[in-house]
């Protein structure tokens, strides 16, 4: 084994090495995460989306609703590409458990009002449809700027 002689060993020289790789990281962390937010206009088209979704078995019609149900689907998958073309980036995994926790909220609201159009169809309260959409939409946007704050947050912290 070698000696500190042998091996030109530094301890301040490694300890500031360490430091100086730590501060880059931890820099890497905070550009990525200010990238990361999503521009503007996602969360507002990506709520009126969702409230599309939320509506959809408002329709009565099933192919209806199904097609409804591919438009939508089809504008997610446009929107996602969008995201990544103005940001450079796609995520493919969310980076910590507050994060889950938001998005695992959010998706239990959009599938309760989903069911509750539907229930609401075959009661024949169509009427109430409107302010089932309306949660949704709400859900998503403010649920959506405040999933960006979370997300960035976690990416800082390196988690």
């Amino acid at each position: 084994m070698l000696n500190r002689m042998e091996s030109n060993w530094s301890d301040s020289a490694t300890s500031a090495t360490a430091r100086a790789s730590l501060d880059a990281l931890a820099v890497d962390r905070h550009r990525l995460a200010r990238r990361a937010v999503a521009p503007g206009w996602y969360y507002p088209i990506l709520a009126l989306v969702t409230a599309w979704f939320v509506a959809a078995p408002g329709i009565g019609n099933v192919f209806w609703m199904f097609a409804s149900f591919s438009g939508a689907s089809l504008l997610l998958v446009l929107l996602e590409r969008a995201y990544k073309r103005e940001t450079g980036l796609s995520t493919n995994r969310v980076p910590g458990p507050r994060s889950w926790l938001v998005l695992i909220g959010m998706g239990v609201v959009v599938l309760t009002m989903i069911f509750v159009t539907g229930l609401l169809t075959l009661t024949g309260h169509q009427s109430w449809i409107a302010a089932t959409a309306a949660v949704g939409f709400l859900t998503m946007y403010p649920g959506g700027l405040l999933y960006d704050r979370v997300y960035g947050a976690e990416l800082q912290r390196g988690l």
